[in-house]
């Protein structure tokens, strides 16, 4: 059972690693800052829209209950709009070797949540898996830090790290969401309706059309963002947050995996072995149920 989570969580690390490169590739050609997740959410609705038509999945969706749609609000704003807003807006000042660093700190603030909230204790396995985690994050980032981080201001760092911290909260809220038996076209349809009215706001209106190599992107971020949430959803039932949230550590994997294969960018011995790192913690923060 342990592998077959750990598994898991490398497949959605790589789902949100996709994800982020085609993000990357649309700012290449000049999108708007919230262009990108605004197309994510918009296509997922409609896709959960016309699944509707079919009177059983109609049945589904209007079965909502109020406090189990608070809920799937919260993992709306936890896990899609707060941090792709506050992602996407500091990558105008820091680096996203950066901001990937300080997003790899999740596992940290997922284990507080732990320690404050649900009055867990803190198990010496997944500690190990933690260290084990920041060393590989370590050794694959700081090679490839910029040299001019003198340029960028405390106050950004200070707000990315609001990224972490929602995405661990994320974590508990899907728990929760899975403990009530949410449907993933329940919580597709809402956390996507949620977070595309807010960029709708802050983009100031639909995203520009784009061009045919474009379109083919954001259709495949669209897939990418419907298999990701309910394969998270998934994982949510079967293992904890902690070890959900390690899940961070696979996409950064896989980000410079991707980012190596596409933008040719250099793959060292150190990379390996902090590749090699990464997967053995996110498989020690597995635990058997």
């Amino acid at each position: 059972m342990g592998i077959i989570n750990g598994a898991l969580v490398l497949l959605l690390g790589l789902l949100w690693a996709l994800e982020s490169i085609l993000g990357k590739l649309i700012l290449i050609h000049n999108a708007s800052t919230f262009d990108f997740p605004l197309m994510l959410n918009l296509g997922t609705v409609v896709a959960i829209l016309l699944l509707c038509l079919h009177p059983k999945y109609m049945r589904i969706v209007c079965k909502l209950d109020i406090v189990v749609f608070m809920w799937m609000v919260l993992v709306a704003l936890s896990l899609v709009f707060i941090p792709y807003c506050i992602l996407y807006l500091s990558l105008r000042e820091i680096t996203p070797a950066e901001a990937s660093l300080i997003t790899s700190l999740t596992p940290v603030f997922s284990l507080l949540f732990g320690m404050i909230i649900l009055r867990t204790r803190i198990r010496v396995r997944s500690l190990i898996a933690l260290v084990i985690g920041i060393i590989g994050v370590l050794l694959m980032i700081i090679p490839q830090l910029n040299n001019n981080t003198a340029n960028v201001t405390a106050t950004w760092y200070t707000i990315m790290l609001l990224v972490p911290l929602s995405y661990a909260a994320s974590g508990y809220c899907l728990k929760k969401c899975a403990e009530c038996k949410v449907s993933y076209i329940q919580l597709l349809l809402v956390t996507n309706l949620v977070s595309a009215g807010l960029f709708l706001v802050l983009n100031n209106g639909f995203p520009i059309l784009y061009g045919e190599r474009e379109s083919i992107i954001c259709i495949f971020g669209i897939g990418i963002n419907i298999s990701a949430i309910v394969l998270m959803l998934f994982i949510s039932g079967r293992i904890n947050p902690l070890a959900l949230s390690f899940s961070n550590y696979t996409t950064l994997m896989f980000s410079f995996i991707l980012s190596t294969l596409i933008f040719s960018q250099y793959f060292s011995l150190l990379f390996i072995i902090s590749i090699i790192l990464i997967v053995v913690s996110s498989l020690i923060a597995q635990e058997k149920k």
